[in-house]
C-alpha cells in the first residue's frame, strides 16, 4: 500500500513538472524574431492577479524581441540579489545600529508635485540602446533646475542625450547604442559635460550613433563653450549593490531629486500597463537604465516611481512603478546621482 502510494506521488509530482515546464516553454520564447508581446505572459498575469496589469503597450506593437534587446543598454549590471522584506529589515537594523535612526520620511514623495517645473517630459530613445544617456542627462537636467529655482538665474534646459551617445562612438568611455555604464556616463558629465538638446538634437533613434560634432546644431558655436557639468557624482543606497538601503534613496530623491538607476528586464516588463510591477515570467533579455522620480505605497505594496525612454506610448504615460524594498530587478542596487555645477553654467 505504501509503495503504491509513493508511487502515485512520484507520477503526480513528474505530471506536474512536467505541465509547469510546458507552461513555461509557452511563456518563454528565447527567439529573437518572437513578439516583444506576448500573449501568453499577459494572460498569465492577468490569472495570477498579481500587483500589477498587464496588457497591449503600443509601443510595442509589432516589434520583436531582438528590437527590445537593441533598447537595452546598460553594461556592466551588477548581480541581481532580490531580498526578502525581512532581510532588508536586518540591513535597516543593521545601518540604524552604526549611523543612528534616519530622520522621517513622508510614506510618499512625487518629484514632479514638489518641482513640477523642473521635471521633463518623458522622451523617446527609439531603437537605440542609449538609455544610459538619456537617464543619465534627464537626472543632470531636473537637478540643475532644482538646484537653482530659487537663484536670481534659474536653469531649466533640456541636457542632450546625443552628447552623451555621439561622444562615446570616438572615445572609450561608452558604446553609444551599443550601450554605456552609469558611472561611466556620470564620469563624462563630471569632466567634460554636456551641451543642451537644442545645442545637440537626439538624431540616433534609427541606432547609429553618429561622430562628434564640432559646433552646435545650424551654429558656428563651438559645443566646448556651450557644456553643463556636474559637480561631483556618487553612488545612492548600496556599496557595489549590496548592503543596499533604500531610505537613502528615499532621503536623495527628497533632497536633490531624480536619480538614475539600472535593472534586469524581463520578457514580463513589456507588458506592463498599470499598478506595481515585479517579474513574475519570461526570460531576462538584458539591462536597462532609468530615472526614479519619486515613492510610495499602492494596495499595501511599497513601489519606487520611475520615469522610462520608451515613449509616452508604454506603461503610465511613460513611467512605471516597481517593488520597493526588496531590490526587485536589482532596481536598488545600481543607483547613481550628481550635483550640477553651478559654478560653471554657459553664457547663453
Amino acid at each position: 500500500m505504501n509503495s503504491r502510494l509513493c508511487l502515485l506521488s512520484v507520477c503526480f509530482f513528474l505530471l506536474v513538472a512536467a505541465s509547469s515546464l510546458l507552461h513555461a516553454k509557452l511563456l518563454v520564447q528565447d527567439d529573437d524574431s518572437s513578439p516583444a508581446l506576448n500573449l501568453d505572459i499577459i494572460r498569465h498575469v492577468r490569472r495570477k492577479r498579481t500587483t500589477w496589469e498587464a496588457g497591449i503597450n503600443k509601443r510595442f506593437v509589432g516589434k520583436t524581441i531582438a528590437d527590445v534587446k537593441k533598447l537595452l543598454g546598460l553594461k556592466g549590471l551588477k548581480p541581481t540579489i532580490r531580498y526578502s522584506e525581512d532581510e532588508m529589515a536586518l540591513v535597516n537594523q543593521y545601518y540604524a545600529a552604526k549611523q543612528g535612526q534616519p530622520s522621517a520620511l513622508p510614506d510618499s514623495f512625487d518629484a514632479r508635485q514638489q518641482w513640477p517645473t523642473c521635471i521633463h517630459p518623458i522622451r523617446n530613445q527609439q531603437q537605440c540602446g542609449s538609455c544610459w544617456a538619456f537617464s543619465a542627462s534627464e537626472v543632470l537636467s531636473d537637478r540643475f533646475c532644482i538646484a537653482t529655482l530659487n537663484q536670481p538665474k534659474k536653469v531649466n534646459v533640456v541636457l542632450s542625450p546625443q552628447d552623451l551617445v555621439c561622444f562615446v562612438s570616438c572615445n572609450w568611455y561608452n558604446n553609444g547604442c551599443d550601450g554605456g555604464i552609469l558611472w561611466l556616463a556620470w564620469m563624462y558629465l563630471e569632466h567634460t559635460g554636456i551641451v543642451p538638446d537644442s545645442c545637440m538634437p537626439y538624431v540616433s533613434g534609427n541606432g547609429v550613433a553618429p561622430s562628434c560634432p564640432k559646433y552646435c546644431n545650424g551654429t558656428n558655436i563651438d559645443i566646448n563653450t556651450q557644456k553643463y557639468k556636474a559637480k561631483t557624482w556618487y553612488e545612492v543606497g548600496s556599496i557595489a549593490g549590496f548592503f543596499i538601503k533604500e531610505e537613502k534613496i528615499m532621503n536623495e530623491l527628497i533632497t536633490n531629486g531624480p536619480v538614475q538607476t539600472g535593472f534586469s528586464v524581463y520578457q514580463d516588463f513589456m507588458s506592463y500597463k498599470s499598478g506595481v510591477y515585479t517579474h513574475e515570467t519570461g526570460s531576462f533579455l538584458g539591462g536597462h537604465a532609468v530615472k526614479i522620480v519619486g515613492y510610495g505605497v499602492e494596495n499595501g505594496v511599497k513601489y519606487w516611481l520611475v520615469a522610462n525612454s520608451w515613449s509616452a506610448d508604454w506603461g503610465l504615460d511613460g513611467y512605471f512603478k516597481i517593488k520597493r524594498g526588496v531590490n526587485e530587478c536589482g532596481i536598488e542596487g545600481d543607483v547613481y546621482t550628481g550635483i550640477p555645477n553651478t559654478d560653471t553654467i554657459p553664457n547663453l
